[in-house]
């Protein structure tokens, strides 16, 4: 979706002797891409903050799913949003080869979808003037392409931070350099220019979520990074005392526990800033009430469950659970979603419609009650193995290991209430671990 066209009106400029005319073409940008306002980063409307791990050689391992879904996921789980990997992966060469590049554009499109980002390390070893091939390559692959980071470093760094400008100066430059977009600064870096900046390998739990990081890809790192956000979150789940009249007995029996207790938001954090889009209906049950929060997950990551719930929506409004969700990126990307919509009257089945596994599958039969009715919902996971059941109907039964979209999605992750701001509501929220 294109949102808005930055432009820039031709400019009449008089001297003694002639007149000089400055024009530019007018720039679309897309509701993915980036653009600096006021001192801060912005990815189509919404503001980004860079949380990166870099892994340079990445891009020579291929492009397939296989590659590129696992390592992207695995950023995201934790809450990162970035990978920042190398354009010139051969030390020898300072011209990338043709299949890095078409590898590396994979990557961008893929973390695309996934409301994720390409950091690209540019660091060529000699001066723009004696690697005209390298601008070249960058002027015919990457002008234009503006939901990716580009990361300049090298001995030339001044050098090639001015000749970027003339190959696309709507490129977001990262860099050690004050004429970097975004200035890249060590943890104990102490320079006060007022600019963006972001900061390599540094924790500052405090400002933590509102801080542009960057880390070396390592588990060390990824768990320092998880480790961070759960201390910040303060989720405070339901004490085994209190699951007594929250759920029946017989389930109780069987093993599930209850992750709603019908009187607070105790279980649950919230993903976006907006700490009030849900809150409790005296009636016992969790309702919408306006935009940002993005989703309401689940305190504890589950792999292999039985989850059940009820739900209800408004006419059209649009809704889902988030299943093996990460912290961060696109949950119905990376984890799985199950839709719902205010669609009843539709007879049409389609990959988006009440019951699909988000963008991948239909659901094998419509199931929906009218909207402002309570559905009943259930949803096996056991491994690749995921079932769910819509008001008695079986909906989806698919094995993740025979469909290439979803064989490497992620097999852990957090329950998430979405919220697509328009009203739904839950109820009698329980699971039952399956390990």
């Amino acid at each position: 979706m294109k949102f808005f066209k930055k432009i820039i009106f031709p400019i009449l400029l008089f001297t003694s002797n002639f007149f000089v005319i400055f024009s530019c073409q007018s720039i679309t940008f897309g509701d993915r891409d980036f653009y600096i306002k006021k001192n801060t980063l912005y990815r189509g409307k919404e503001t980004y903050t860079v949380r990166a791990f870099y892994e340079p050689k990445v891009a020579l391992k291929g492009s397939s799913l296989s590659v590129m879904v696992p390592i992207l996921a695995k950023i995201a789980e934790v809450g990162g949003n970035t990978l920042a990997l190398d354009l010139l992966c051969n030390p020898d060469k300072q011209v990338p080869e043709p299949e890095i590049v078409n590898n590396i554009i994979a990557y961008a499109d893929r973390a695309k979808e996934q409301y994720m980002t390409l950091l690209i390390r540019i660091a060529p070893m000699s001066p723009p003037n004696k690697n005209k091939e390298l601008i070249k390559n960058l002027r015919k692959e990457f002008a234009g392409r503006y939901n990716v980071l580009y990361w300049f470093d090298g001995p030339y760094l001044e050098e090639w931070i001015k000749k970027a400008r003339k190959v696309d100066r709507n490129w977001i430059i990262v860099g050690k350099s004050i004429k970097a977009d975004i200035l890249l600064c060590d943890s104990k870096d102490t320079q006060k220019e007022n600019k963006l900046k972001i900061f390599t390998n540094y924790i500052d739990e405090k400002n933590f979520p509102n801080l542009h990081l960057i880390f070396d890809f390592s588990e060390k790192n990824l768990e320092l990074v998880e480790n961070t956000f759960s201390n910040i979150t303060h989720c405070e789940p339901i004490k085994p005392t209190e699951f007594e009249n929250i759920i029946s007995r017989e389930e109780k029996n069987d093993g599930f526990i209850p992750l709603f207790d019908g009187k607070t938001l105790r279980g649950w954090w919230f993903l976006g800033e907006n700490q009030q889009s849900f809150n409790v209906n005296p009636e016992g049950y969790i309702e919408w009430q306006s935009k940002g929060g993005k989703a309401l997950m689940s305190c504890e990551r589950y792999d292999d469950f039985i989850l059940r719930l009820e739900w209800k929506i408004e006419k059209n409004g649009n809704s889902g659970v988030w299943v093996r969700a990460p912290r961060g990126g696109r949950a119905s990307k990376i984890g799985f979603e199950i839709q719902m919509l205010g669609d009843s009257e539709k007879n049409e089945l389609t990959n988006e419609s009440t019951g699909a596994i988000y963008k991948v599958l239909p659901p094998k039969v419509k199931a929906t009650k009218p909207e402002g009715q309570w559905n009943e919902l259930e949803i096996v996971c056991q491994g690749p193995r995921v079932k769910a059941i819509l008001n008695g109907n079986v909906i989806q039964d698919v094995n993740f290991d025979e469909i290439e979209e979803l064989k490497y999605r992620l097999r852990k992750g957090f329950i998430g209430l979405t919220d697509h701001g328009n009203y739904c509501a839950f109820r009698n929220i329980r699971i039952k671990p399956l390990k």
